[in-house]
């Protein structure tokens, strides 16, 4: 299911074109929903995210944090590995602090702790 979970977000918001929407507040409002605990919602946010950014990081993270919350847990690996790949090559060409990919990735470690 994992493998082709990316294909099932495009499918399900195939309106969203990549870029062209204005989701500069999907990442917050999707932590918001977190907070409130309304994860289906916070998801939805992060999906739509994934979908309109698909090299940014924010979306891969945001589902991170919803799936650890809803003990999926291997879809939050799937996501936070997908996230750090992305952080990782905004690093190496300078776009983002090095201090964000270290922060990922000790959201890493905790996810797969809960894995253990």
């Amino acid at each position: 299911m994992i493998q082709n979970y990316l294909k099932q977000i495009q499918k399900e918001f195939s309106h969203i074109e990549p870029y062209d929407e204005d989701d500069l507040e999907w990442w917050n409002e999707g932590l918001d929903l977190i907070r409130e605990g309304k994860l289906v919602q916070a998801e939805k946010k992060f999906k739509m995210l994934v979908v309109s950014q698909p090299e940014h990081s924010d979306g891969f993270e945001g589902l991170s944090k919803v799936y650890s919350k809803m003990d999926r847990i291997a879809e939050a690996k799937y996501f936070i590995d997908l996230a750090v790949e992305k952080v990782k090559k905004s690093v190496q060409s300078g776009h983002t602090d090095p201090e964000i990919l270290e922060l990922m990735l000790n959201q890493k470690k905790a996810i797969e702790k809960l894995n253990k």
